[in-house]
């Protein structure tokens, strides 16, 4: 059985976010810079207010860098 990754659930402070989307960050969700020397770069995400957010886990969300539910379909089809 394959390993699918589940949202990143926090409780976030209005401001502006760096959002991995290499999947490299050794601090996920948030961006470290290790993408450096791919074509990757983060998502860039302003919060007008503090809210809980679901950040993307698997990186195959829709809807990116929020979480769809994609992990979970996948995860149902195996």
């Amino acid at each position: 059985m394959r390993h699918y990754q589940v949202p990143f659930v926090v409780d976030e402070n209005a401001g502006t976010r760096a959002i991995c989307a290499c999947g490299r960050s050794d601090s996920r969700p948030y961006c470290d810079g290790s993408h450096f020397g791919t074509n990757q770069q983060p998502f860039m995400v302003k919060l007008d207010e503090p809210k809980t957010v679901a950040w993307c886990g698997c990186r195959r969300s829709r809807k990116l860098p929020y979480c769809d539910g994609t992990h979970a379909k996948a995860r149902d089809r195996e």
